[in-house]
């Protein structure tokens, strides 16, 4: 699991200001971003109102891809959820949440194997 690290986040001042100004706490506006991430309703349904933390969530990850040795080993699960919401317009939500569930047991099991290597 990973670690919270939610003490030590440096708040920049502008983010702070705006805390203030608008009468919000840092942390409620931290939990709102963290609870509207969800891959699966994201891919399921793109232009809903509440995707905004998903985007910034997707700009986060596409750096990481630029990795080819990434794309190979998960261009499986892109195909299959790409297949599943482009098929199946009932239940691609569930759909995408079932690969995506295979696929964060496959990125642990890498992670897993490549420290293994190393040691």
């Amino acid at each position: 699991m990973m670690e919270n690290k939610i003490s030590k986040l440096d708040f920049k001042p502008d983010f702070l200001q705006a805390c203030e100004i608008f009468d919000l706490e840092p942390h409620d506006v931290l939990q709102k971003f963290i609870d509207n991430v969800c891959i699966p309703y994201f891919i399921a349904n793109p232009m809903n109102p509440d995707r905004w933390a998903n985007n910034f969530m997707i700009q986060c990850v596409l750096p990481r891809l630029e990795s080819e040795e990434l794309l190979e080993r998960y261009a499986v699960f892109f195909d299959r959820i790409t297949e599943a919401v482009l098929n199946d317009m009932k239940n691609k939500e569930q759909v995408a949440r079932e690969i995506m569930d295979e696929w964060h047991k496959a990125a642990l099991e890498d992670r897993i194997e490549d420290v293994m290597k190393t040691q």
